[in-house]
């Protein structure tokens, strides 16, 4: 019975000093996963250049798109999680308007 008492409120507040410490780690990790991404696929890219084989060259092209895409993905996820906690919290219900609470403590 002590769980339907809680409210996302009390909870998130609770749990503030760990939500500011998740979302200093996720802003490192949106800064620096896709960083490194693009950095390694450059690097793959331009070893195959060198190398002048084109097989490799396309293959390596191909790498890199995909791991610009993931970069793109793991940038924007974040993002998208928040928008889904506002849209949850304008439902109207009162127990929602919580997750505003848990948004800011997450620097999302």
């Amino acid at each position: 019975m002590l769980l339907m008492s809680l409210s996302p409120a009390t909870v998130c507040g609770e749990l503030k000093p760990f939500l500011n410490l998740l979302g200093m780690l996720i802003t490192a990790v949106k800064i620096i996963i896709p960083i490194l991404l693009i950095l390694f696929g450059m690097l793959d890219v331009g070893k195959s250049v060198v190398a002048g084989k084109p097989e490799e060259i396309t293959k390596n092209i191909k790498s890199f798109a995909f791991r610009a895409l993931a970069a793109v993905l793991i940038f924007f996820i974040p993002s998208i999680v928040g928008l889904i906690m506002e849209t949850v919290a304008e439902t109207g219900d009162t127990n929602a308007r919580g997750w505003i609470d848990c948004k800011s403590y997450l620097y999302l």
